[in-house]
Formats: structure tokens, sequence, C-alpha cells
């Protein structure tokens, strides 16, 4: 027994005695809390804003979630933020920044609080951090609660967009490279700004777009960083006739600001037309387009603007692309022009349809005698070259459909495109009770007739047999600009009500059947009866 316990002194003993734990103590952490922080921005409850350094009394909004079992109420909130961010109404918490929500929470939905903040000028657009403390009571119980929340929150500063020419200034009858800067002098950036070219937005007062051809018509230029800019550039071609004018091009911009919201506006790009050179003694007067895939005549007109004549007047004309010919000697003469006078040339050309939507640009020399002394003259002008829709209307008539008259009729193009959004118009004349209607028909495409028709209705009496309609074709050209054909025909329409004598005749075939069916069920009947009485007859006998 004294060696054991000897040994009992010396080795050490390993056993671990567990801790004891008290009666209703957890190991573990317990932090059961009613709401939950979701997100922090500038900006309401009903979408997040753009705020830059120096921006005064602008909402900063903290979103929370009632997590707990119960609805909460009387939601009240302090928020302290760094240096740079103050309360925009003064109080006398302490610097402190105060906001309260008179709704009820319940459970498992979101609550706002909005903070109204100033943003000193010398803050900087970067991330911040800031607490907030949220005071509220469970509905049906006494007492409030107060939790505590550290979040982190973006000052993102606001995008400027701003869009400007590099080159305002164009030249009539050419084809011009424009430049267009769009800039961004605010503090955010403008990410993914997408452009498009909007034709029939062009504001009232603006000189109009038409036989104005623009070779683009979209354009994404990425991200426009704060205090940069970026550039795209199109082509516009520029008929004579504007000249001296101010064109007003209208664009379309999309991008996202720096809280990511897509925003949608618009910007007027404006290009100032000069006039036409005053140093040249000949004025050119040029056609603004040429069609495509057809033999006809360039129109060139010459103007002698000096007060003297000028005479043995030979003119050369060099397009810029090989797929337009000038189908005889590209060399022409007039004897001679007296001054303040005009005189047309009619040049034979033929466009294949390989620049078709395109402007060719023409070189021109001319070469004159004028007070005794030869002068050679270099220009240029530009037109476009057009394809050709030719349309026509055939075949309109009446026909029964599904029970209902329609006119019919169809539309041909004989042209080498297609016209767009072509619709088709009805109009009564002549005392016609037709009511007036109209039918979208879509593209009229080049292989094939295109069929409408359109239900005939009447606007008072009907008015049966001949009636004098006007059928009227609108559609656009690859510019987009309206064009309409008209012509007058003559439909007959029919009465659809039968009249009082086949209404006779169809009872009277109905009485017959009738009476044919009658007659058959008697003789049947008769016929059994007869049967069973002569068989009776002989039994007795």
């Amino acid at each position: 027994m004294a060696i054991i316990f000897l040994l009992g002194q010396i080795i050490p003993s390993y056993a671990v005695t567990p801790e004891h734990i008290e009666p209703g103590v957890s190991p573990f952490e317990h932090a059961f809390n009613d709401i939950k922080f979701l997100d922090a921005y500038f900006g309401t409850s009903s979408g997040k804003i753009e705020v830059q350094p120096g921006d005064r009394n602008v909402p900063l909004t903290i979103v929370f979630s009632n997590i707990g079992s119960e609805d909460i109420a009387g939601i009240k909130g302090l928020l302290s933020l760094p240096v740079g961010f103050s309360p925009a109404i003064a109080n006398s918490n302490a610097g402190l920044i105060e906001a309260d929500n008179t709704q009820v929470a319940t459970s498992g939905s979101s609550f706002f609080l909005t903070f109204f903040v100033n943003v000193d000028k010398n803050t900087n657009v970067n991330s911040y951090t800031g607490t907030v403390q949220v005071t509220y009571s469970r509905v049906r119980e006494t007492g409030s609660h107060t939790n505590y929340f550290d979040f982190n929150f973006k000052l993102p500063g606001k995008s400027v967009l701003n869009m400007k020419a590099e080159n305002q200034f164009i030249q009539p009858a050419s084809n011009n490279q424009i430049t267009v800067h769009v800039s961004n002098d605010g503090t955010a950036g403008l990410n993914n700004v997408d452009i498009t070219l909007n034709p029939q937005s062009n504001s009232s007062g603006s000189s109009s777009l038409q036989n104005i051809v623009i070779d683009q018509n979209h354009w994404n230029i990425g991200t426009v960083a704060a205090q940069s800019s970026n550039t795209f550039s199109f082509n516009i071609f520029v008929p004579q006739s504007v000249e001296g004018q101010t064109l007003h091009i209208p664009l379309g911009i999309t991008y996202f600001d720096g809280q990511g919201n897509q925003i949608t506006t618009s910007r007027l790009v404006d290009l100032i037309v000069g006039p036409a050179s005053s140093t040249f003694v000949v004025k050119l007067s040029t056609p603004s387009y040429l069609l495509m895939g057809v033999m006809q005549n360039l129109t060139l007109g010459l103007e002698n603007l000096s007060p003297s004549k000028i005479s043995d007047i030979s003119i050369t004309l060099a397009p810029s692309s090989s797929d337009l010919k000038i189908l005889q000697d590209p060399r022409w003469f007039v004897n001679e022009i007296n001054p303040l006078e005009k005189t047309t040339l009619n040049i034979p050309v033929f466009a294949d349809q390989s620049i078709s939507n395109q402007a060719v640009n023409f070189d021109v020399n001319i070469q004159y005698t004028k007070d005794g002394s030869t002068v050679i003259e270099k220009q240029s002008f530009a037109t476009y070259i057009r394809p050709v829709i030719d349309v026509s209307v055939y075949g309109i008539d009446v026909m029964n459909i599904g029970g209902k008259q329609n006119i019919i009729g169809n539309i041909l193009n004989q042209g080498n495109i297609k016209g767009q959004f072509a619709t088709v118009t009805i109009v009564p004349i002549d005392n016609s009770n037709i009511k007036e209607s109209v039918q979208y028909i879509g593209d009229i495409d080049i292989d094939a007739p295109t069929p409408f028709n359109i239900p005939v209705d009447f606007t008072g009496n009907p008015t049966f047999g001949e009636n004098k309609v006007v059928v009227t074709v609108t559609y656009k050209d690859s510019l987009l600009q309206p064009h309409a054909i008209t012509q007058e025909d003559t439909v007959t329409l029919v009465n659809p009500t039968p009249t009082s004598n086949d209404n006779s005749q169809l009872q009277l075939i109905i009485l017959v059947a009738i009476a044919a069916g009658i007659g058959g069920a008697i003789f049947k009947v008769r016929k059994t009866k007869l049967s069973i009485t002569k068989k009776v007859t002989q039994n007795t006998s």
C-alpha cells in the first residue's frame, strides 16, 4: 500500500476532469435579433440617385428586414457618419442624424429608414463606413429594443452627359465626315453608352432631314469616365438645297449611371451648312439623288454669277466610283452663258446596284473664256444613289369572304427594293356610303404581287350597285421617306338579302318535303294494318 501511494505521487496523472457546466447555460453564443441590415444607398425607397460632393439635403436610405416572429413598430434611427457628412436638419443629438418610420413592419417584410444628409464639397467619391442605431418595440409587448449595425455605403458622384460635333461646319452638295465628342463633365462614369439616330424625333422648328443621308444609325462607345470624353464618327451627305441652314441631328442615348440605373435620354447635335463657294464664277446645281439600276439623266445646272459673259465652256465629270457609269463622252460643251443666266446639261448615267444607299462624289473641271482670258475651275459635288420603288395597283374588285363583301386588289412593285410600312386606304366618293377603311400590309416585295382585302362597312344606309372609291397606297423608302400613289376605281356591291320569290319557293320546297314525309309514314302504317287483317281472316277460315 505504501508503494502504491508513493507511485501515485511520483507519476503524473493524465486524466482531465471535465469542466462543469451550470444547468441552463449553453456553450454556444446566441444573439437573436428582430431586424437584419440589407442595404444602404443614396436615394429613397423608390430607387437610387446620384449624389456628388457639395450636394445638400440628399436622402440616404437604409433597408432592413424584420426577421423576427412579431410585427414591430415605433421604429427610430440614429445615424453616425464619418467626417464629410452632416445632418441636413439641425438637431441636439451631437451630430447624429435622425430618422423614423411610422409604419408597422410586419414579420418577414422589409422597411426603410431615410436620413437627410449634407455632403461636404471636399469629400471624395468613394466608399465609406457608417453606424446606425435602430430602436423599436414589438407589437403587443411593452418596452423597446435597440440594435446597432455597422455598414458600408458609396458616394457615387454624378454623371453629366454632353455631346458636340468636333467639326460643326459642313459643305453642301458634299459627303462630310463628322466626329462627335461625348463628354462627361461629372464625377461618376457613364457606363455602356449606346447611341442611336432618331430621325422621327426631330424637334419642331429645326430644319428637315429629308434627302440628308447618314451612313450609320447606331454606335456603342462603351464607358465614358468622369472628366473625360469618347468619340464616334459618321458620314453625312447634304444636298445643295440646304446651304446656309442649321441641321439638328437627333440622337437617343442609353447608359448606366454611377448607381447602376439605366438612363434613357436624347440630345441634338447641331451642324451648320455653309454657303456655296463664292470664289467660283460658275455655280453648279446638282440632283439630290440618282436611281439605282435604271438608265437616267443627271441634270447638271450651270449659272454664270459674274457680270460678264463666259463662252467656250468645257465641263468634265469624273465620278468617284467605277460602278457609276457616264454613258457618253464625259466631256460636255456649252457655247456661252450670259451674265447671271443659267443653262442645264442632261448627262446619261447608270448606277449599279453595288452602290445602292451610298453617296457618290463627282469631280468637275470647268474651263471657259471670260473677258479674253481662259479660266479653269475645279469643283465637286455628291449625290445619293437611291433604290427604285415602282408601285402600281391593279385588280380592284369585290369578293365575298366569310359571308362578307370585301374590296380586294393587288399591289405590284416593279422596282429593285421593297417598300416598307405600307398601308392601303379606301375612301368613298360621289355619295357612296362605304365606310373609309385602312389596312396595314407591311412590306411590298419585288418578287410577287402583294394582295389586300378590306371588309366593306357602311356609314348609313347601304349603297349597293356601283360605288366609286379612291384607293391610296402609302409606303416608305430605304430612307424612311413617305410616298403615296392614288387611283380612282369603281366597285359593284351586291345586295345579299334574298328576294320574296326566293323565300316563297324555299318555303314551298320545305312544305312539299314535309308532306311527302307524312304521306310516306301514313302509307306504311296503313299497309301494316292491312297485312294483319288479312292474316287474321285467313286463320278464321
